[in-house]
């Protein structure tokens, strides 16, 4: 009894301690918390690249033994040049555009000027203080972008900071992939064969989000902004980064923002131009056809997540994290329904209590 009290005793002490400097390392942590979750998202999504690195350099006899580290750097160099430097120049753009509708809306307001007496009579009749509640709505919308991506550069050091603490993470997380698996393995409590499970889930979770939604938005986003700059749409940014947004609704698309950009086009046009018509060839081509070509190209078939709740995940990650939640809000549920389905796919194969009864 007196050596059960103190074995007790020791379970309760080492609790106390797990549970104390639990919460001091995720207090210490808590600031890269987003900055690590989405160095690992990019570090799944950017796995098949490394390994074809790795396939090549393995094949130099000088630089073998190296291969780890140049492939991660070699990883780093194209994710730099291809993806961050497009998008800090983008968001740049994006901003400006948002800047100066934000300041057209506020000041001037929208002007239905463009449609004819018949039309405005005929819309103040079904809705009343349509252009209040048209000006509110653009104000709302414009001032967003212009918040949440103005508090993205406007702490300058902060956001250097977090790129190369990004940068830095992702590095090791590709180098060291197998030695954080099995530190990872060596804390869980789980079985090994539960913690793989949970892995492979994630990783298809999150590249059914990342790859099969954000990726096909965005591609329609730009190919939105695309055609209103060629067509001469004002603000083409600021609309190709709404119709990203858009392009996550069901059933509906960046079509709620190109179909108005033509008639805008026609309606301001005249006769004489045509520039409505190739915005709608543009729309029905470039952007309608992107999520049957490039959908099925990069989508993950493991598992299937509806439209909707990555928009939601989208909008709420940006509420709650902000500018970083475009991807870490889409990554908080890749890890609820990886771990959903583990947990399903367990409790599915232990035994039922009548059988256990009935095999008794």
């Amino acid at each position: 009894m007196k050596n059960l009290s103190h074995e007790r005793l020791q379970t309760i002490y080492f609790s106390i301690l797990l549970i104390v400097f639990g919460i001091l390392s995720f207090a210490v942590l808590s600031n890269f918390l987003i900055v690590l979750g989405l160095a690992y998202v990019i570090a799944v999504l950017t796995l098949p690249v490394y390994n074809q690195i790795s396939t090549h350099i393995e094949k130099i006899p000088y630089i073998r033994n190296f291969t780890s580290s140049l492939s991660a750097t070699g990883v780093i160099v194209l994710l730099i040049l291809l993806i961050i430097t497009p998008i800090v120049l983008i968001l740049g753009k994006v901003l400006a555009d948002a800047q100066v509708f934000y300041a057209d809306v506020t000041t001037r307001g929208l002007s239905l000027d463009i449609l004819s007496t018949q039309i405005q009579h005929s819309l103040s009749a079904y809705i009343p203080d349509i252009q209040q509640k048209l000006d509110s709505a653009a104000s709302a919308v414009s001032g967003f972008f212009v918040q949440n991506i103005g508090n993205f550069f406007s702490g300058t050091f902060d956001v250097i900071l977090k790129v190369f603490l990004f940068l830095l993470a992702l590095f090791y997380f590709l180098k060291d992939k197998a030695s954080f698996i099995a530190m990872y393995k060596g804390i869980s409590p789980l079985h090994e064969s539960d913690d793989s499970r949970i892995f492979v889930a994630i990783q298809n979770a999150v590249r059914s989000i990342m790859l099969g939604s954000l990726v096909v938005a965005l591609a329609q986003g730009i190919a939105t902004g695309v055609g209103f700059a060629i067509f001469g749409v004002p603000n083409p940014f600021f609309f190709g980064s709404i119709a990203v947004f858009f392009a996550l609704v069901p059933g509906v698309g960046p079509s709620l923002i190109w179909i108005p950009g033509a008639i805008y086009l026609y309606v301001t046009g005249g006769d004489q131009s045509f520039a409505w018509l190739g915005q709608v060839i543009w729309g029905l081509g470039a952007i309608s056809l992107i999520d049957n070509f490039l959908g099925p190209l990069v989508i993950n078939k493991g598992i299937q997540i509806h439209p909707l709740f990555i928009l939601l995940s989208v909008i709420g990650g940006i509420s709650v994290f902000g500018p970083e939640g475009f991807l870490f809000g889409p990554l908080v549920l890749s890890l609820f329904i990886a771990i959903s389905t583990v947990w399903r796919t367990k409790t599915e194969s232990l035994p039922s209590p009548s059988t256990s009864t009935t095999a008794v």
